[in-house]
């Protein structure tokens, strides 16, 4: 394990990364996307102008579950579904962009130093 001292160097090099992820967070209008959505999620049709798919009701069988994953297919239907060119572009963007650094993050944790640690028995 490392020593005291880097661990703290280490944490206090991290907050400036928590600081913007708190921001980013405060800033994203989750009232104007779950206004769009929901009448997506309650009709359970995802419609555009080349045609529809129906939502399936009961995918897990867990009431729960069901009803959250229903939000979440109808918020990431533009893009997977390709009826809006711009959010597909911004999700290909974004797997472009995450596959380094989670490659990254895997070789990292087998790094000796990062054996046994907190995010490291998380993952």
């Amino acid at each position: 394990m490392a020593p005291v001292t880097t661990r703290v160097l280490r944490a206090i090099s991290a907050v400036p990364f928590l600081l913007l992820a708190a921001w980013s967070f405060g800033v994203m209008d989750l009232d104007k996307m779950s206004s769009h959505t929901q009448p997506i999620a309650e009709s359970g049709v995802i419609e555009w102008d080349g045609g529809k798919v129906d939502i399936i009701d009961h995918f897990y069988n867990v009431e729960v579950l069901d009803r959250i994953w229903r939000g979440g297919t109808a918020t990431f239907s533009t893009s997977t579904l390709g009826y809006d060119s711009i959010a597909s572009w911004q999700v290909f963007s974004f797997l472009v962009d995450v596959g380094p650094i989670y490659a990254i993050w895997i070789l990292e944790s087998y790094r000796g130093a990062s054996a046994w640690t907190p995010m490291y028995l998380y993952v």
